[in-house]
């Protein structure tokens, strides 16, 4: 029965894991969205448009990815401790989501679309 419990614990925990990882991926999706929406507005002319991010939110973004994907990371061993299959596949998504939103912020980041402010 403690078996049960605990992997529904651990299923439980992956899941909001995952749920952090899509919430963290929606600032990213914004920005995205202005800078698509910035470049097509702009297009042809002499001064293309930009969008500004800031250097120290970066960081900060990337610590709490960072932190998400350990829980990640954490969850998904359990998971595979326990035989935990389902689990398993939630921590395994909440890593991916947070390793493509990061990598797509600084990718974002240093685009030409880009202008950095401190």
């Amino acid at each position: 029965m403690q078996s049960r419990e605990s992997n529904r614990a651990i299923t439980i925990g992956a899941l909001a894991t995952l749920l952090a990882a899509l919430a963290l991926a929606v600032p990213l999706l914004d920005r995205l969205i202005d800078a698509a929406w910035q470049w097509y507005k702009f297009a042809g002319y002499s001064s293309a448009g930009h969008i500004t991010l800031s250097l120290t939110t970066g960081q900060a973004f990337s610590v709490l990815l960072a932190a998400t994907f350990g829980c990640g990371l954490w969850f998904h061993r359990l998971a595979n401790n326990r035989s935990a299959s389902h689990a398993k596949r939630l921590a395994f998504c909440a890593m991916c989501v947070t390793v493509v939103v990061l990598a797509s912020y600084w990718l974002l980041g240093v685009s030409s679309l880009n202008v950095w402010r401190a």
